[in-house]
Parts: C-alpha cells; structure tokens; sequence
C-alpha cells in the first residue's frame, strides 16, 4: 500500500542544524490556510451523525469512518509488525487528518468570534442597555451557537471523537509532534531517505534535545541518495517563506518583490498564530467543582497562558528562535519602502517597529533621514504606526502581559498565605492598617533589599536566556 508523498516545505542548511541547543523553545504544529477559508469548530456533545440531513458536510472526510487517533494507531500497529507501506501509509493519513481538524477548530474560533464583535459593533444586541453586563454574556451565548453550527457544518467530532482522547493522551503525541519518530523509521525501511531525514529534522526543531533523534538525523543526511537541498521542517509555518523570501530579496536589492513577500507575511503570521490561539480555548479540567465565577477565571488563566505561548513558539524558525519576531517585519519593510521612495509607508513602518523597540537607536536616525527627504510632504500619517496590526498586536501582548504578572503576583500571594496573616493585622478607624513596629523595620529592610536587587524582565519570562543556532543565508 503505498502512501501518499508529504507536503514538500522550504529547504534548509543542513550542516548547521545539528547545533540546535536544548535551550530553543518549543515550536507547536500550526497549520497553514488562507484567510478566505478562515472556518473551523469545537465540540458539541449533539453533533449530528445522518449525513443526509446535514448535505453541507465536507467530503475529505475519512471514507471508512476512523478518527487521525485510529490511524495513528494502525501506523503504530504496521511500524510494530514491519510493515513499512502501511506505516507510511496510515502514519501520513494521521498527520493530515490531524491538520485538518486542528486547522478546522481553529477556524471556526476565529470566525465565531469576528460574527459576535461584529454584533458588538453593531450594537445590535437583543436589548438596549447592558444591565449587569447581560451583553457579554449574550456574545459568549452567540459564539456558543455559532461554534455549536460550524461543528456540524465541518463534521468535526467525525475526526475526533471526544470519548476517543479523553484525557488528552492523543492530542498531547500529535502536538509535540512524536508520530515522526515512528515516520522517520518507516521512511528509512521504505528507502524514502530525504523524508526519512526530513521527518527526523522537523522531530529536532520542537525536540532539539533529544540526543537519539540527532544521531539518526546525522545517518539520515549520508544515506545514499539523500536529497540535502529538499530536506525540511515539514511543520514549518507557511509565513516563514514569506519572511525569509521577502529579507533575500531585500539583501538582493528586488525592493518590490521584498516589499510584496513581506506584507505577505504579515498577514501570514498573524492568521498563524492567530489559529495557534484559538486552539487553546479548548476543554479544561479543573481538578474541582468550582463556582460559576471561579470556573471562568481558572479556565480563562489557562487559556492565557496557552497563548502567550503561542507568541513565543511563532519565534522557532528552521532551528534557530528568535525573539519577539514579529516586529522585524518593520524593520525590514522600512528599508524597503524607503528604497522605492515611499516614505510614508516607511516612515510609519519604522513608527510600527518603535512600537515594540523604544530602546532601538538606529530606527530614530533613519526617520530622521525620511523627513529630510521627503521635505514639505510630510504630514500628521506619517508619525501613525500601522494601526490595523501592529498597535492592536502590542496592545493586547502588553495587555495579557499585565494580566499575567497579576495573577502570578496575587493568586501566589494567596497560596503562600499572605491573605490569612493580613486577617490578623490590626486596622485604625480610618480603615488604614497598622504595622507593627518589628514588621514596619522589616518590611523596610526587605523594601532596601528588592530596591537593590536587579529587576527581572518579566515581559521575557517565556523566552529562553541564550538561544543556540546557526547562521546562514536564511538568517533573519
């Protein structure tokens, strides 16, 4: 039985990548598809089951009714009974079923959420005044609708069953990507070299410490008839070429095609990890039985978490991470623009950088050079950074960043008991409390002793100190 060939990815230095440091963080599966197709679902508990009823349903469904769990494990079974074909086989199938649902769910996150912002916007909720908030509630109920119809319409739980994968034991393998492996092997005993090296090269980009894999991937790129030049993450994002294409073209003086390749990946990178997002906003188990308030904090704080992550792990590229990789696209289109003479893009794309990089010494000098060029056309646009992506992004990065910090601060506080010892404190009539002497001294002790002490930079609590990679023509 023979398999169908994997998607083909971008090419990569080979010679360096064996250099990938434990230290990288690590990348997380993101589907790509363009924005137009932008549809996906959630579960639903009364998902329908008769096709006829439902004749919007989607046809690449799998013919014989398995889930990607089920053929994941008919390629484990084949890769246990040296029955390489089937492996590669039903292992491929898995990984694309995979895709599917992921990019499916997360779709229709995304599109349940811009319908209800959309009723938002148009103030056209079911009454006029929003008494006790009713109006939050309602959009959560409307998404809630929404995300119960785009279930049905895309036959979600046909990929997954929610009984299938319980307690997560599934989607934990295909998220940390552990079926190559078992595809690298199957590839290797099939004599398909270049995606047997392949499949071990994308295992190191989201396990660079994994020391077996490395040997193997070292075997892989001297086995007769590799292909070095085809070798690639065959996870890679789809902004990635885009990015990389769009900076070669810019070092190559192709300013146009820079410009185009990199407003792509814009685009690209958002919708990215936009998806990566709205993949964490899936179930969640508490541990307890909380109360209504509890239980939307507990499981909202899970969700941040989840999608800070997700800013990160878009900064792993072709082994190498690189932080806060987002704002370089700024970076690079201001020199573009600049170069075709367009300088109020420019201008407002090095405005878009300094959004993320106050700090930065050399963007100020080159604005300076734009406004002694451009002369009498400067007007009040061009001191406006590139609002559609760029501030909405930082807004809500420095925003969950905020909220982050808050609720490690208090709910930390209260799980070291801070709370039952501010009970025993005495308070004066005003309502103010009184600190003991012996407190007062060492609260001011401890106050000299943090002033003294270097401040962490919280805002990069999720990225690593050192970051090993390599350097190429592909370096960002």
């Amino acid at each position: 039985m023979m398999g169908r060939k994997m998607p083909e990815s971008r090419h990569w230095n080979w010679t360096l990548v064996i250099a990938i440091g434990c230290c990288c963080l690590l990348t997380q599966i993101v589907a790509q598809t363009s924005k137009q197709d932008a549809t996906s679902a959630s579960f639903t508990d009364d998902a329908v089951t008769d096709d006829s009823e439902h004749p919007g349903y989607v046809s690449d469904t799998p013919e014989d009714g398995s889930s990607f769990i089920d053929q994941y494990e008919q390629g484990v079974q084949a890769y246990l009974s040296n029955e390489w074909e089937d492996c590669v086989y039903f292992l491929e199938r898995a990984l694309e079923g995979y895709r599917t649902y992921y990019e499916s769910v997360a779709n229709c996150r995304i599109e349940c959420e811009y319908a209800a912002r959309d009723v938002k916007n148009r103030g056209d909720f079911l009454h006029g005044s929003n008494i006790e908030n009713l109006q939050h509630y309602e959009l959560i109920l409307r998404r809630t609708l929404c995300l119960s119809k785009c279930a049905r319409k895309y036959a979600i739980y046909r990929y997954l069953p929610f009984s299938e994968d319980f307690d997560g034991h599934y989607m934990d393998i295909f998220q940390e990507q552990k079926v190559y492996p078992y595809l690298y092997a199957c590839y290797v005993k099939s004599n398909r070299v270049t995606l047997a090296a392949s499949a071990a090269y994308t295992y190191l980009v989201k396990h660079p410490e994994d020391g077996i894999m490395k040997k193997n991937f070292e075997e892989a790129i001297e086995m007769p008839g590799v292909d070095r030049d085809e070798i690639s993450d065959l996870e890679e994002k789809k902004f990635v070429e885009l990015l990389i294409g769009g900076i070669v073209d810019e070092q190559e003086n192709h300013w146009e095609r820079a410009i185009e390749r990199l407003e792509g990946s814009i685009k690209q990178y958002i919708f990215d990890e936009n998806q990566c997002r709205a993949s964490c906003e899936g179930e969640f188990d508490h541990g307890f039985l909380p109360d209504f308030i509890t239980a939307i904090g507990n499981h909202f704080t899970n969700a941040l978490y989840c999608k800070r992550n997700c800013t990160s792990n878009m900064g792993m590229v072709r082994g190498k991470y690189y932080e806060n990789l987002f704002p370089r696209h700024y970076q690079h289109l201001q020199k573009a623009y600049y170069h075709v003479k367009r300088y109020e893009e420019s201008y407002r794309a090095g405005m878009s950088f300094l959004l993320f990089h106050d700090d930065d010494l050399q963007m100020p000098e080159a604005l300076k050079t734009i406004e002694t060029e451009a002369k009498g056309s400067v007007t009040a646009s061009f001191f406006k950074p590139r609002r559609v992506e760029a501030v909405e992004y930082n807004d809500r990065m420095q925003y969950e960043q905020k909220l982050a910090e808050f609720i490690k601060q208090e709910f930390d506080l209260l799980e070291d008991g801070t709370s039952d010892v501010d009970l025993d404190r005495e308070y004066d009539e005003e309502g103010e409390m009184l600190i003991a002497e012996e407190d007062r001294t060492e609260t001011e002790e401890e106050s000299e002793e943090e002033d003294n002490q270097p401040q962490e930079d919280v805002s990069n609590e999720l990225y690593p100190k050192e970051t090993i990679g390599y350097n190429d023509h592909d370096e960002l």
